[in-house]
């Protein structure tokens, strides 16, 4: 379908279109395997902790390196007929699943895909939740590198049939320690005929992690997909782009916050594809810079039929060395479409620090208490564990910008 892999690894040699380009030969590449035990769960208390998951008992995936881990969950979300498992098992045992993979995301997409398709040996999560059913509480995983120049693949697909309802939770990070690594993450997510899937992901990496996800979702008629992104931590570099395509009267709500610190280059966006009649997407993002960061923050809707959509990309720097870049674009093919984009970066207003000061804040409280209303966006339809555990770092987040 893709040619001769020989061709493929040509494009390992090709630089990505966006993004600082990365040696993959810098990098170590194991041998995934899979087990069905907890033996490394006792290596991810620190990186859980760092996610907001303080009970490891709630993760239904758990990838520590090239190791996964599974059956944390599965008692209780089987009661639903809820399926999640390692993506390999899973094109192993499961019919239809070769279908799905490698649909949405092009294995040929950039050399980053040409890795995970050619090396990644299909690890990562698959979670299929049946027709007709809510599933009540959110399903957690857990992706880290607890290893020095380690590439960890980790290829997902989530598959939420037909007028169902579904949150998936996802925290990719590293331990206290680690210096070096690359993480590839290929994610195909698909949305059944009047299903909702909501999506949280929060990256806490650390200054020499280069983290490269691939995400593409699939949104039926009538269906709705919701995307929270948030990364507060510090970072090699991080360039992700994913894109929603949607059916007839189906909805997206796309929000990201970035908090960007030292020296790191962040750029990350989103896109959505007004592909059916009346679908309508939002993409709104929250961009904090400090340090010296550097962030690219893309926001893109395109419109194939007639719908609607908004961008909202709003930038807050903290400091004289730091850069934001806000690149909205918006494309219509059709004349009845409406679109609509509203970007900004600016600073803290003094007399707004100025008031909370008269009201008998710090200087550093009532810049943090500024930074945190600033990074507060909305996200209809998270559970409220979910809404909790963000908040909590949320809060974190605005404490450290601000001193």
């Amino acid at each position: 379908m893709f040619g001769v892999r020989g061709s493929l690894k040509e494009l390992l040699k090709t630089p990505a279109p966006y993004g600082p380009d990365i040696d993959l030969s810098n990098y170590d590449m194991d041998l995934p395997e899979i087990q069905e035990g907890r033996e490394v769960v006792d290596e991810i208390s620190d990186v859980s902790s760092r996610l907001g998951f303080n009970d490891t008992s709630k993760l239904s995936y758990i990838q520590v390196n090239e190791v996964a881990v599974y059956k944390a969950l599965e008692e209780s979300l089987s009661k639903y007929g809820v399926r999640v498992l390692p993506l390999r098992k899973a094109l192993e045992e499961l019919p239809n699943v070769k279908e799905l993979a490698w649909k949405l995301v092009r294995p040929d997409l950039d050399k980053y895909t040409v890795a995970s398709y050619l090396y990644g040996g299909e690890l990562g999560y698959f979670i299929y939740v049946p027709p007709n059913t809510e599933v009540p509480a959110p399903i957690y995983s857990c992706l880290a590198i607890t290893r020095d120049r380690k590439i960890q693949f980790a290829h997902n697909i989530v598959y939420v049939d037909s007028n169902s309802v579904a949150h998936v939770v996802t925290g990719c990070a590293v331990p206290h320690g680690v210096k070096g690594g690359l993480h590839i993450g290929i994610s195909e997510f698909y949305v059944g005929r009047g299903s909702r899937l909501t999506f949280s992901m929060i990256h806490a990496w650390s200054e020499g992690l280069h983290v490269r996800p691939r995400t593409a979702v699939s949104v039926d008629d009538g269906g709705e997909y919701v995307s929270y992104y948030v990364i507060y931590s510090p970072v090699a570099s991080l360039q992700t782009y994913p894109s929603v395509r949607l059916g007839r009267s189906s909805k997206a709500y796309l929000a990201s916050v970035i908090a960007g610190s030292g020296e790191s280059v962040y750029d990350v966006g989103s896109k959505a594809v007004l592909g059916g009649l009346n679908a309508s997407a939002e993409v709104v993002s929250r961009v904090v810079a400090y340090d010296s960061s550097r962030i690219y923050a893309r926001s893109e809707i395109v419109a194939e039929d007639a719908g609607r959509g908004h961008v909202e990309c709003l930038g807050l720097l903290l400091s004289s060395n730091a850069e934001i870049h806000s690149i909205p674009t918006l494309t219509s093919k059709k004349p009845e479409a409406l679109l609509s984009h509203e970007a900004a970066i600016g600073m803290i207003a003094q007399d707004e620090i100025e008031y909370l000061m008269s009201k008998g804040f710090t200087e550093g409280e009532a810049k943090s208490i500024i930074v945190r209303g600033f990074m507060n966006v909305e996200v209809r339809g998270l559970p409220l564990t979910v809404m909790m555990e963000i908040d909590r770092l949320l809060d974190m987040i605005s404490r450290h910008a601000t001193g």
